[in-house]
C-alpha cells in the first residue's frame, strides 16, 4: 500500500527531489538501487570512487538530495553516498519498520553490504541520527567514525514550546490549508525560509501518510559497546533537540566523545548561509 494519498503528489515529491539534486550541481551521480530484506534501498553516489567513501544519513522524509547539499564540496575529498531512508517521501521502498527493535539496524547493514562497504564513517543529519543510533546498537564495529548534526533520539524539547510553536499551528492549517498558517508552523524550523522546504512539506502534509511516531530515545548503556570517535554538532534554538540538552547527554552516553560544535543562532534546520561553517567544521573532524 503506497504511503501517497492520490499519484499526483508522489509526482510532485519526486519532482521536487529530482529539482533539489539538480540544484547540488553534481557534475556526475550515480542511482544505485540495493535490494534488502525489508525492499530497495536508494543510494545518490557522487564523487571519485577512489577516494575515502562517506555516508549520509538525511532528516525525515527530506531525502538525500538535501543532506548532501549541505556538504556537497566534500565530494572532492570524499566519496559521498547519500542514503534514502526506507518508508518515508523518498525513492526507497515505502516501507515503515518497527521503532523498537534491530529492524532498522539490520536495513542499514544490508544496504552497506549491497554498497560493498564493511568499514564507514558517517554523518547523520536529524532523523537520520536514529538510523544511525541503530546502526552503532547492532554492528557498532562497522564505525570509523560518527558524526551527528543536530540529532534525533538523545532527548526531546519542550512539550509546551511544541504545542505552541509546532502543533498548534500544524492543526490551523491541515483545517484551513491558509499559506499563512503554513508558514507559521514552519517558521519553527528555520530562520530563513526554504522555498524547496516549503514546497516539499506543503506536498506531504495534505497528500502524504505522514509518520508521527518520534524517534526512541537511546537509553543509558546502549551505546557502550561504540569504539569509533563520535562528534556533535547541535543548533542554539532547536525546538524538536535543544543543543545544551542534546550535549549534556552525548557527554553522558559516549566515553569516546571527541569534539562538539553549536550553531548560533540557528533553529533546528541551519540556513543555507550556514552551509559553509557547517561543511568546515565536518571537514576537520574527518581529519581528525
Amino acid at each position: 500500500m503506497s504511503l501517497y494519498k492520490n499519484e499526483a503528489t508522489k509526482t510532485e515529491v519526486m519532482r521536487l527531489y529530482d529539482a533539489k539534486l539538480a540544484a547540488c550541481g553534481f557534475s556526475e551521480y550515480e542511482d544505485k538501487y540495493v535490494d534488502t530484506e525489508f525492499g530497495r534501498s536508494h543510494v545518490v553516489i557522487t564523487g571519485d570512487r577512489n577516494l575515502p567513501p562517506l555516508v549520509v544519513f538525511h532528516g525525515i522524509n527530506a531525502g538525500a538530495p538535501m543532506a548532501l547539499e549541505a556538504i556537497q564540496h566534500l565530494r572532492t575529498q570524499y566519496c559521498l553516498y547519500g542514503v534514502d531512508t526506507i518508508g518515508q517521501a523518498t525513492k526507497s521502498a515505502e516501507n515503515r519498520l518497527p521503532m523498537q527493535g534491530d529492524a532498522y539496524g539490520k536495513w542499514i547493514c544490508q544496504t552497506l553490504d549491497g554498497l560493498g562497504m564493511n568499514q564507514v564513517t558517517v554523518c547523520a543529519i536529524s532523523y537520520g541520527a536514529f538510523i544511525l543510533q541503530k546502526l552503532m546498537q547492532y554492528q557498532p564495529e562497522r564505525l570509523q567514525k560518527a558524526i551527528f548534526v543536530v540529532p534525533s533520539g538523545f532527548v526531546s524539547g519542550s512539550f509546551w514550546r511544541s504545542m505552541k510553536e509546532l502543533s498548534w499551528p500544524l492543526m490551523k492549517f491541515l483545517r484551513s490549508k491558509k499559506e499563512s498558517d503554513l508558514k507559521q508552523f514552519l517558521n519553527a524550523f528555520y530562520v530563513d525560509s526554504d522555498p524547496h522546504f516549503y514546497e516539499l512539506q506543503k506536498a506531504l502534509l495534505l497528500g502524504f501518510k505522514m509518520d508521527y511516531r518520534k524517534p526512541v530515545l537511546v537509553k543509558d548503556g546502549a551505546m557502550n559497546k561504540v569504539k569509533c570517535p563520535v562528534y556533535v554538532m547541535v543548533s542554539d534554538d532547536d525546538i524538536f533537540f535543544p543543543g545544551d540538552k542534546t550535549l549534556v547527554r552525548c557527554k553522558q552516553l559516549f566515553t569516546n566523545l571527541r569534539d562538539i560544535y553549536t550553531l548560533k543562532n540557528s533553529k533546528h534546520i541551519p540556513s543555507i548561509s550556514r552551509y559553509d561553517e557547517i561543511e568546515t567544521k565536518i571537514s576537520q573532524w574527518l581529519r581528525d
